[in-house]
C-alpha cells in the first residue's frame, strides 16, 4: 500500500478523535487517547465487516471474485 492512505487513514482517525472529545467536552489525555483507540477499533471492525460480507456475498454467489480485492 502507498503512504497515501497511511496517511489518509491517520488523518480519518484523528479527525472523527478530536470532534468526539470536543463533543464530549473531554480534558485529559487519557481520555483523548480512549477514544482515539474506540474510533481505531471501530474503523477495523468496519473495514473487516466488509470483507466478510464480500466474503459472503461470493461464497452466496450474489457477487464476483474480487468486488473488494
Amino acid at each position: 500500500m502507498s503512504v497515501r492512505y497511511y496517511w489518509i487513514s491517520f488523518l480519518v482517525v484523528l479527525v472523527l478523535t478530536v470532534l468526539i472529545t470536543w463533543v464530549q467536552q473531554t480534558r485529559t489525555r487519557k481520555e483523548f487517547f480512549m477514544i482515539m483507540l474506540k474510533v481505531t477499533l471501530g474503523l477495523v471492525g468496519v473495514g473487516f465487516g466488509l470483507v466478510g460480507l464480500s466474503k459472503l456475498l461470493v461464497a452466496l454467489g450474489i457477487s464476483k471474485a474480487g468486488f473488494i480485492f
